[in-house]
């Protein structure tokens, strides 16, 4: 269909209104001739198109007006195939151009004498009306061509929206509900066709809060019939201003469940998980699973990000408490004043704020399970006392309860500060640390674990491979050697986020040494040491990894020399260097 064509039944109605004053006929055909309106009666006179040849035709393909006062003698009608049967009198044709080109051709003609006089009389007049009459015409169809994108993109949205998995619900700045998607349509039973108020759909509560002056951002779970949603709210911004607000409505089961669904995906953590070969972590490792399969506490050494929870998790899922809850508390996470609470719980109306409810703490939502409590050493003075007691009693006061409550979890506790000293100085409780320190166990920090930097970075480089869907391979020798050269600070976790950093960044198939240095910085150990050095360690490192491997004995050593690719006379050279 031609694009005239497309605005026909417009087209008409403006013709037929411009003929009713005039007494002119219009005719407007298209670029492949065919007739779209036409206010001319005598049917013989573009039955379906213009004729070949006409002044319709070619000014169709030269794009030049025609004013023909005489039809049938002027020589633009001579090889006009329609010329016998040519009853006008006078005709006047012009282009129709739309987007830089011409589409279509206008006509005015008239078989009618008075009409005629009338024309030629008013003949820059009616020039005129045709020009703009053409104009008319192309805004007609940049309305309809709008129209279209409107149309499109409106059911592009709906689709998408009706697509979601949330609740989607639009309402005006009078809290009438304009539309709702397929979700609330089919949980709600609503009726499409009969909106009802948003008063009626949801809670008073929700209602109250999203009447208030912060709704914009109001975020909360609300009942809705025999379902419970997370609503948030987020304003519709027209010019500078609010013109109405969509709301979209979670599932709070679904989400709960996706919650329980992490946390269940952390809880196969096991010490397969646990990455590395140096001998300091295998030790670890070693007394972990020693002390798994009992109840002892444990108490897990290490600097901030040596692993400490994640050692937590694997001896919980190795014990045969493993069925039963793992629950964390970072003690230096929690303000001092609801520490308590968060641990032992508290009754309905103990204090300013607290539920009506009541809530359970960590103890009792652990149950028979492990109880993590990371970062012990900030835990305060007087809390020391209230958990040791707990330890020792095996039952816990809510606060603002009086009837104590049984609890048995086990406690596996860590942190990065000496307790020790911390002892001698009054700021630990020596009670509470021999009751927490029945199993040491020492996490070395990642300067200590050798080439386990190496075998830690290709694990996380084939994970954020995967995840940022780039195809590389490995680290360059530059590479690895600045990597086994640096301190790492943040241990395992700064090594995590500087490998992703250098697979985002890195165009290569390898993992160059400059999108190395660029995360760890110029002023780093590794930057300043020169490229040899860096490259001898590196290769000692290997070598000794190997060695350990295969054996220290002189047969392992040749062994590893022919797997390395190099003489047993090489080995024992970079061994010294």
């Amino acid at each position: 269909m031609s694009l005239l064509m497309d605005i026909r039944t417009e087209l008409m109605h403006v013709v037929e209104a411009l003929h009713a004053v005039t007494n002119i006929d219009i005719i407007v055909v298209d670029n492949n001739l065919e007739r779209v309106v036409s206010t001319v009666k005598h049917s013989d006179r573009f039955v379906t198109s213009a004729p070949e040849n006409s002044a319709f035709h070619k000014c169709l393909i030269t794009g030049e007006h025609y004013f023909i006062e005489d039809p049938r003698n002027d020589r633009v009608c001579m090889e006009c195939t329609n010329m016998i049967n040519c009853k006008e009198l006078i005709e006047f044709c012009l282009p129709i151009k739309y987007d830089g080109n011409i589409i279509g051709v206008l006509g005015m003609c008239t078989c009618d004498e008075t009409a005629k006089r009338s024309l030629m009389l008013n003949r820059g007049s009616y020039v005129n009306f045709e020009s703009r009459l053409s104009e008319l015409i192309s805004t007609m169809l940049n309305e309809k061509s709008v129209m279209r994108m409107l149309e499109y993109r409106s059911s592009e949205m709906g689709t998408l929206i009706n697509s979601l998995s949330n609740g989607i619900i639009v309402i005006n700045n009078n809290k009438h509900i304009v539309t709702t998607n397929k979700y609330i349509n089919e949980k709600m039973d609503v009726d499409i066709k009969n909106l009802p108020s948003l008063k009626e759909l949801i809670t008073e509560r929700a209602y109250s809060l999203l009447s208030s002056k912060n709704f914009n951002s109001v975020e909360g779970p609300f009942k809705m019939g025999d379902m419970q949603f997370i609503i948030s709210a987020n304003p519709i911004i027209v010019n500078e201003k609010k013109e109405g607000t969509i709301l979209v409505l979670s599932d709070f089961e679904k989400m709960k469940e996706s919650v329980l669904e992490s946390n269940r995906k952390m809880d196969l953590i096991t010490f397969d998980d646990i990455v590395g070969e140096s001998e300091v972590l295998l030790q670890a490792r070693r007394e972990a699973v020693q002390v798994a399969d009992n109840d002892a506490s444990v108490l897990i050494y290490g600097e901030t990000g040596t692993g400490k929870e994640v050692f937590s998790r694997a001896i919980h899922n190795l014990s045969k408490r493993k069925n039963n809850a793992f629950i964390a508390l970072n003690c230096g996470a929690i303000p001092e004043n609801l520490i308590e609470s968060e641990l032992f719980g508290y009754e309905k109306g103990s204090f300013t704020g607290a539920s009506s409810t009541g809530k359970m703490g960590k103890f009792e939502l652990c149950k028979d399970g492990t109880l993590f409590l990371d970062e012990i050493g900030d835990l305060p003075f007087l809390m020391q006392v209230k958990l040791n007691r707990a330890l020792e009693e095996k039952e816990i006061l809510r606060v603002g309860g009086s009837m104590p409550i049984k609890v048995n979890p086990r406690i596996i506790s860590a942190t990065h500060k000496n307790l020790n000293s911390m002892v001698e100085k009054k700021l630990f409780r020596d009670d509470l640390f021999y009751r927490l320190n029945v199993v040491p166990i020492y996490l070395p920090p990642l300067r200590e674990r050798g080439y386990d930097v190496i075998i830690l970075s290709r694990y996380f480089l084939n994970h954020f491979s995967k995840s940022y869907c780039k195809d590389i391979t490995g680290f360059s020798t530059e590479a690895e050697a600045l990597l086994l050269k640096y301190k790492f600070p943040g241990n395992i976790r700064e090594l995590r986020n500087l490998v992703e950093y250098a697979v985002i960044f890195e165009h290569g198939s390898k993992i160059g040494a400059e999108n190395i240095k660029k995360k760890i910085g110029a002023s780093s150990d590794a930057d300043t040491a020169k490229l040899s050095d860096l490259t001898r360690a590196f290769e000692k490192s290997v070598i000794e990894n190997k060695i350990k491997k295969l054996g220290d004995d002189l047969d392992a050593k040749k062994e590893a020399a022919k797997q390395l690719g190099i003489s047993i006379a090489t080995l024992y050279r970079k061994l010294e260097g």
